[in-house]
């Protein structure tokens, strides 16, 4: 038996998406909803809109190794925008004081919603409006990256680490904010970003694989994907075959697959697999993170080896539509 795999953000960057969905370029690669502002700090050239204010003299901000390193600097995105909104982020925090990521306006005016440093390796979820209100996380934070959420409502503030609610703050907080993240000092420790993504996300999206190739007529088995479907979200799969390596050429109609694990039931050597993502809830978005197909030569007893593994192959179907970063809507 051999597999072919999509697991990558240069595997996703081979397929395509319809104006509802976006490939994220994290360092594993994701497939999700399109959301409103996106900034990915995993490339060497800064998003689009996003804008770098030293606070000190010889503050900077450095793209290297997959993350945006802020040294007595702030970054930040137009535009700003009133609530409800969702801010995700992906930081590594140093135990030093004064570093932030949030949303704002320049995190010196009001208001503005961020986890924050103090000393003694301690992390803050942290609002000002009319006073300020601190809470202290439990646990330990630092020196790593973790994904950072927080949900700006209407009547409440909602903070979130690695999928696990830290925070719940009963306080309105009205306005206009905008995706922010800075570091106050100057010199060693400095303040990691690799990702931001701000709400709504649209109600549905499409993504479309590349062509993948066996390499040779093969049986193809079962479709299985791991995906993270948070609350009022979905993931719908379907896969097609064929044996011409261009769309609309010899290729069996879309079917669905029932769920991760699921047969495909043909033989072809080439197949490609849609992903139908869908929302009931703007703020929160299905993540596609990988696929797998399973497969064999065709006509093999038992399902045993394929003669021509494919070796992970992929023929490219077209160019990507949603690829980088989406900067400042």
């Amino acid at each position: 038996m051999a597999e072919l795999t999509d697991g990558s953000a240069a595997d996703f960057a081979a397929g395509t998406t319809d104006a509802g969905a976006y490939i994220a370029h994290t360092r594993a690669g994701e497939v999700i909803l399109l959301p409103k502002v996106a900034g990915e700090f995993t490339g060497d050239t800064m998003p689009a809109g996003w804008t770098v204010t030293p606070l000190r003299d010889g503050g900077s901000a450095t793209l290297a190794g997959g993350m945006l390193t802020l040294d007595a600097a702030r970054v930040g995105c137009e535009p700003l925008l009133l609530s409800p909104r969702s801010l995700e982020m992906s930081a590594v925090f140093a135990a030093r004081p004064d570093q932030h990521v949030g949303l704002g306006t320049n995190f010196v005016d009001v208001p503005w919603v961020k986890f924050s440093t103090k000393w003694g390796r301690r992390l803050y979820a942290r609002t000002h409006l009319l006073t300020v209100e601190d809470k202290r996380l439990a646990g330990d934070f630092f020196d790593a990256p973790h994904r950072y959420r927080i949900d700006w409502n209407v009547l409440d503030l909602i903070f979130w680490v690695d999928g696990e609610k830290v925070a719940h703050l009963m306080i309105p907080m009205p306005g206009h904010m905008r995706a922010m993240a800075a570091n106050e000092r100057l010199g060693a420790q400095p303040l990691g970003l690799e990702w931001v993504r701000l709400s709504p996300y649209p109600p549905a999206g499409r993504f479309t694989s590349r062509v993948l190739d066996a390499g040779a007529p093969a049986d193809w088995h079962s479709l299985t994907w791991r995906a993270d479907e948070p609350r009022a979200t979905g993931i719908a799969m379907q896969v097609r075959t064929g044996d011409v390596a261009r769309p609309g050429r010899t290729w069996s109609s879309w079917r669905a697959v029932a769920g991760s694990g699921g047969a495909v039931g043909a033989t072809s050597r080439f197949v490609q697999y849609r992903a139908l993502l869908s929302t009931t809830d703007p703020a929160w978005t299905p993540v596609l993170h990988e696929v797998r197909l399973r497969y064999s030569a065709a006509g093999a007893p038992g399902g045993g080896s394929a003669a021509a593994a494919g070796a992970g192959g992929g023929v490219s179907s077209s160019s990507l539509v949603s690829g980088s970063a989406l900067g400042c809507q």
